[in-house]
């Protein structure tokens, strides 16, 4: 099974992998951003962030910089993006 498949496949729960990362830039009209983030110190490529998948009360917005955990889910399109996505710094 492919990675893709793996990802498309994969049903997230509370025990899901999480990953720490940067916000790269965040887009607040659009609603979507990108965090950089490494799995097992590679640097990979940077991983798509939607406003729905941010995990804080209030308004959903990240900023450039903030430290934040995600897991990976997929989009409709089966790509890889951040979910339940919290701000840790």
């Amino acid at each position: 099974m492919s990675k893709q498949e793996e990802l498309e496949t994969t049903e997230y729960s509370s025990d899901e992998e999480v990953f720490t990362g940067e916000v790269v830039w965040f887009h607040i009209e659009r609603g979507y951003g990108f965090i950089a983030w490494e799995k097992e110190g590679v640097k990979q490529k940077d991983m798509f962030c939607h406003f729905s998948d941010i995990d804080i009360e209030g308004f959903k917005l990240l900023k450039g910089g903030q430290q934040v955990s995600f897991s990976i889910g997929v989009n409709n399109d089966g790509e890889p993006k951040a979910v339940n996505v919290k701000i840790i710094g």
